[in-house]
Parts: C-alpha cells; sequence; structure tokens
C-alpha cells in the first residue's frame, strides 16, 4: 500500500542511528528525527506517523500533530510572503506550508500579510504539500457554529473572501459575516483581522454586518476621508479652511466648499484643531 502524504500513517520502527529513527511501511524507510519522536522509541515497535516532504522534496515523518492535513482544516498564521512565491503558514511542522500566488488574488494590496490568520487545509500536488484555501460555501464542512450571534454585538473575525459587494468576514467557529462595502471605511486584504458589529441575523448561522462605529456614522464621508488622510500623516497637514481650492485638490481631489464642510465637521466633533497654518488632529485619551 502507498505511503499516504499529508496523512497519518501505521508505520514500524526499522533502525535508530545518531539523529533519527528509520520508519518503514515494509517497502519504503521513511527518516524521522528524533527531535520530532516525542521521546525514545523501541526498535520493531509501530508508530502513527505524519508523512510530509522536506525541503529538499524527501518524505519525511513526524510523531507532532499539523494544525491541518489534507482532511482537518484550520485558522493558521501567516509567517512570511514571498511575492514571487505566495505566503507561507505556520502548520505546526518545521517546514512552514507555501500557500500558493496561484491560489491569491492578482492584486497584491490583497494579499496576506505577516500576522494574518486564513482558514485553510492541506493538499497533496506532486511532490509537495501545499495549502488550499477553503471556499466560502464549503465552510461549514469545517466549521459547525454552537452558538449564535448577538444582533448589536462586535466580533472578532476574519477575511476569507473579497466579493464584488462586499467582503465575507469569518469567526473561529465558523459564523458566516457579510459586510457591504458602504458598511466600510477601508478595504481589507485575506486573512485580515476586523472586529464586526451584527446587524442583521439571517438563517444557518449566517448574518450581515458593518465595520463602522456609530460615531463614525455622525461624519460626511468628505470628513472621514480628511480624517483618513490626518491618521496616516502623523495627525497633521498643512490644508487648512483658508487653502487654496487648487491645493486641496491636488491632495484630495474635492472641491474647497466640500472640504470646508468635511473640516467643520471633524471640529464640531472635536476631533481636529484648526490652526492659522496647520490642522491637527485631536487624538483620543488611552
Amino acid at each position: 500500500m502507498a505511503l499516504a502524504m499529508g496523512k497519518y500513517n501505521i508505520l514500524k520502527v526499522l533502525r535508530e542511528s545518531d539523529l533519527a529513527y528509520i520508519l518503514t511501511d515494509g517497502r519504503d524507510e521513511i527518516f524521522l528525527h528524533k527531535r520530532q519522536a516525542g521521546g525514545i522509541l523501541e526498535i520493531d515497535s509501530e508508530v502513527e506517523a505524519f508523512l510530509y516532504y522536506d525541503n529538499q522534496k524527501r518524505i519525511t515523518a513526524t510523531l507532532n500533530k499539523p494544525t491541518v492535513d489534507t482532511v482537518k482544516a484550520a485558522f493558521v498564521k501567516v509567517v512570511g510572503v514571498n511575492p514571487h512565491l505566495g505566503v507561507f503558514l505556520d502548520v505546526g511542522l518545521i517546514k512552514d506550508l507555501l500557500l500558493s500566488r496561484d491560489d491569491l488574488s492578482f492584486k497584491k494590496k490583497e494579499w496576506p500579510q505577516v500576522g494574518d490568520e486564513i482558514l485553510v487545509k492541506m493538499k497533496v500536488s506532486r511532490n509537495q504539500l501545499t495549502a488550499k484555501i477553503i471556499p466560502r460555501y464549503d465552510v461549514k464542512k469545517y466549521l459547525t457554529p454552537t452558538t449564535e450571534l448577538i444582533e448589536g454585538e462586535g466580533y472578532v473575525s476574519y477575511c476569507v473572501f473579497i466579493a464584488e459587494e462586499g467582503v465575507v468576514f469569518l469567526t473561529k467557529e465558523g459564523h458566516y459575516i457579510y459586510v457591504y462595502y458602504k458598511n466600510m471605511r477601508k478595504s481589507y486584504r485575506l486573512g485580515e483581522k476586523a472586529y464586526v458589529k451584527i446587524s442583521k441575523i439571517k438563517l444557518d448561522h449566517k448574518y450581515n454586518g458593518t465595520l463602522i462605529l456609530q460615531k463614525e456614522l455622525m461624519l460626511s464621508q468628505d470628513a472621514i476621508v480628511i480624517k483618513n488622510y490626518l491618521e496616516a500623516h502623523d495627525g497633521k497637514m498643512s490644508l487648512t479652511d483658508k487653502s487654496s481650492p487648487e491645493e486641496i485638490n491636488e491632495v484630495f481631489k474635492m472641491s474647497k466648499a466640500a472640504f470646508k464642510r468635511g473640516l467643520g465637521s471633524l471640529y464640531k466633533e472635536k476631533k481636529v484643531l484648526l490652526g492659522k497654518d496647520a490642522t491637527t488632529l485631536i487624538k483620543p485619551i488611552e
């Protein structure tokens, strides 16, 4: 019977070397580093070993259980990004698992970054194991929520799909939350964490959500654009309500009237200080 890569195999301990145990299925010999054995193994005993490919694409074994396999899916953390290859995921093995660029968006800004978490399982392709993203409509095959989310409450969720009209977020328990673009103030990348507020309860652990805080609803879109600009520029800009229409249009692509209305809205909400030569964002007291 052929060895099952990305799965657990019952193998016999054939012999021992200084660095490793050599396992066998009766036909092939497989290297098991002693650091991956979890203790002393008896010769001729049987072990349940997980098989994967090392960096030289050789079959190797571990008695540690990875976070995911070819059957089990889980949220795993991004530990590296290579624009030519894809992203690398920590799945509890010595070797990180590659999520190929072919399985990611052609827009690099939608790629996950280090620290983001993605719902994946393993797949066997040629002589390597790679990651496979769980499609949004297949999530319930792997995650089954045991609780209901509460309307009006917020929950930590992760971006799993970027659609035409919005973004799909998942909790780690598997609650499916759809957020329309009109209900968010920024774009999101795959695997990015967000605190989503439930706005509508649907069937089968599915929900609509919003990423706009109630206090932000009081601000105009122009005010939000100005506020976001200030946050991205250390809370200060040289533009004021006295700046020329040309200066304002160059930075914000909006009329002076719209700029002044947005700035006025921020001032009334006590979010900015209006100076003679600069506008400064008022940072909240922590």
